[in-house]
This record gives structure tokens, C-alpha cells and sequence, in this order.
């Protein structure tokens, strides 16, 4: 008895990154004795929710699901951390008139509006302060405008509360990511780094300079793109690409090509064919974004490329990417900074759980009592 009114006193006070996808939830939980992180524990439930299920009956099934998955691993921890992505967020970059943060707190409506393509009335909206920089002689700020939806965050905390947990921040997927790049990277690097997280319906892509995000964006190319383009080279359904996506690696050294032909392994080709032209497009979009980061006059040039979410299990995807980049790319592994790596994750599950390890850690960076 004793014990449990312990902890009802003093509840423990470990965030759960939740990561609320459309397919699935990965969810992570560290723990922190003496300045050493652990991990507590971590899963991926797997959604069954059908396309035509209404909104908050959605929400309630997903609740249940996490509900009755932290009951079972027994976890114990209340206080939750998820975080919005897609069309419902808007994050800018500009330049304010130098003022306090007394001033900017009371006008950053005003200040942002011009900026938001919203209804300022609609969204939650947070800033941050860069840096201070004059500009044709006028005193000015570099600051970060994050703008998301208000029904976007509702539905978060909706799920969250309605698991039985305590949302204590909604963060953007992007910035989760950052804050996992800030325990992965050496504290001697100080390039820039591309981070691509690739999910099921949209692909999360950062530009990380010196432990801060520069630049951020969300591209509609991701894994349904390629079950889509796979599906159709097959003559298939989406489940059937889906698997087949899983069993044929792209083909991106010229003996790998011609091994498959040698093979007559039509359907190894056909799926790296159709693969590969989604990541052409893929590449085009994101150049994009490399080319507006660097006409901004940056010091540093992309040095490093990080693949994470499930898209990056895609085989040869970062021989591919290193290709076409023309810059080392890497699978990220959001558990490589712990003293003890765990051995209990599969490694093609683990880049799928970055954006949930970004959540969680912010317990240890950004929560006070």
C-alpha cells in the first residue's frame, strides 16, 4: 500500500514521446539518474482504424489503444509529449523589429500576422527569439514564427487526455528532431546537417546549423507515394506493394542491376524502378529547400544527410540518397547517444521511433517542475 501512495504523491516524472501517426503510434520513455539517460521503455501500436471512421471516434480508438498499451507494459508515467506536422502548420523565419520580450509578447499577433497564412484567430501560435542583427542601419531580430492549427493541437491533447495522460507540450515534428540531433551529434560539429523523416504521408525535412533549425518544410512524397508508384508498375494492390517495397532493394550499383537482370527478377526491378523515380522527385523537392537555405548567405553547406521514419528502411535507400546528393547520408538511429544502446529494438524499427525520442527527451531539456 505504501508503495503506491507513493507514487501518488510523487508521480514519476519522465515524459512519453508519443509520435501519433496515421498508421501507427511509437511511443518512448526515458528515464535520468545522475545526468545518465536511459531508456524506460518504448512500442509501436499499430492502427486498424478505417479512412471513413468519424473524427472523434478516431481519436477515441487511438486513445484506448494507447491506454491499454501503457497499462499492459506498465507504465507508469503520466506526463506526455506529441507533436503536429503537414498542412496544418506554418513555420516562418523573419526578421522583427528589435524589441523587448515583454514588447514581442504583447504584439506578436500583430508582428506575425502578415507572415501566417491563417486566420490568426485559428492557430496557437509560438515564437522564438534567434538572434539580434541590424539591417540598412535599423535594429532588428531574426525570430522563428510557429503557427498550427488550434483544431490540429486540440486533437493531440484530445487523444493524449483521453489515454489517461497529462500533454504537457505539443511540439512540431521537425523541432522534436532537432532536439534529437542535439544528443546524437559530437559537440565538435558544426556543419549542417539535412534530416529527412520520411513517414507514411509526409516527409518532415530540417536543416539543422549549429544545434538550431533553419530552415523547415513538409513534402506530400512519402510512403503511400511509393506504395502508389510500386502498385502500379505491379499491376497491385497497395498492401501487395507495400510487402513488396519491403523485399526489393532499390538497385543502385550497376552489379546490383545487373544481377537482378541476370536473375530475370522483373519484379526486383520493377519495384526499384518505380522507387527510385519517387525519390527523383523526392531529391527535386528538397533541392529546393537546399537551394533557398543557401541563397540566404549561410557559412555552411549541407555536410550530412539523416534518414528516419519508415521510409528509411526502404533497402539502399542511403547509398541512393548519397548519390544523387552528392553528400554522406546515414540512417538515423535516435538511441545511438544512450550509454547502453538498447538490444531489445529491432534495427528496422529503429528509425521509425525518432520523432518519438526528439518528444521525449524534451523532458530533460525544456520541462520544469
Amino acid at each position: 500500500m505504501l508503495p503506491k501512495f507513493t507514487k501518488m504523491l510523487f508521480p514519476p516524472k519522465e515524459i512519453i514521446g508519443i509520435d501519433i501517426g496515421s498508421y501507427s503510434v511509437k511511443l518512448v520513455c526515458f528515464t535520468e539518474d545522475k545526468k545518465t539517460i536511459t531508456l524506460k521503455d518504448w512500442g509501436i501500436i499499430q492502427l486498424a482504424v478505417k479512412p471513413d471512421t468519424p473524427p472523434d471516434e478516431k481519436k477515441a480508438i487511438i486513445s484506448e489503444e494507447i491506454k491499454n498499451y501503457l497499462k499492459k507494459k506498465g507504465i507508469e508515467a503520466r506526463r506526455a509529449a506529441a507533436s503536429v506536422s503537414g498542412n496544418s502548420v506554418i513555420v516562418r523565419y523573419v526578421k522583427l523589429p528589435k524589441l523587448s520580450h515583454k514588447e514581442l509578447a504583447l504584439t506578436i499577433n500583430v508582428e506575425a500576422e502578415p507572415f501566417i497564412p491563417f486566420d490568426i484567430n485559428d492557430v496557437r501560435l509560438t515564437y522564438a527569439i534567434l538572434n539580434d542583427l541590424t539591417e540598412d542601419g535599423e535594429a532588428k531580430m531574426e525570430t522563428v514564427l510557429v503557427a498550427a492549427k488550434k483544431e490540429a493541437v486540440q486533437d493531440k491533447i484530445d487523444i493524449l487526455e483521453g489515454a489517461g495522460l497529462d500533454p504537457v507540450i505539443v511540439d512540431v515534428d521537425s523541432f522534436a528532431l532537432e532536439n534529437l540531433y542535439a544528443k546524437l551529434a559530437p559537440a565538435s560539429d558544426s556543419g549542417s546537417v539535412l534530416f529527412l523523416n520520411i513517414g507514411q504521408k509526409v516527409t518532415n525535412l530540417s536543416i539543422i546549423t549549429q544545434g538550431v533549425t533553419r530552415v523547415v518544410r513538409d513534402i506530400f512524397i512519402a510512403g503511400t507515394t511509393f506504395d502508389k508508384a510500386i502498385a502500379k508498375a505491379l499491376k497491385t494492390d497497395a498492401a501487395d506493394a507495400a510487402a513488396a517495397k519491403k523485399l526489393h532493394p532499390l538497385l543502385v550499383a550497376d552489379e546490383d542491376k545487373e544481377a537482378a537482370i541476370a536473375a530475370f527478377d522483373k519484379e526486383g526491378i520493377a519495384v526499384s524502378k518505380a522507387a527510385s523515380g519517387v525519390l527523383k522527385d523526392l531529391y527535386t523537392e528538397v533541392s529546393r529547400s537546399i537551394d533557398f537555405y543557401l541563397s540566404q548567405g549561410v557559412e555552411h553547406s549541407i555536410a550530412k544527410i539523416m534518414v528516419s521514419g519508415g521510409m528509411a528502411n526502404l533497402g539502399n535507400i542511403s547509398k541512393f540518397l548519397t548519390a544523387e546528393f552528392k553528400v554522406p547520408c546515414e540512417i538515423a538511429n535516435p538511441m545511438a547517444f544512450l550509454a547502453e544502446p538498447p538490444k531489445n529494438i529491432p534495427r528496422d524499427v529503429l528509425p521509425s521511433l525518432a520523432v518519438a525520442a526528439g518528444l521525449a527527451l524534451r523532458r530533460f531539456e525544456d520541462w520544469e517542475e
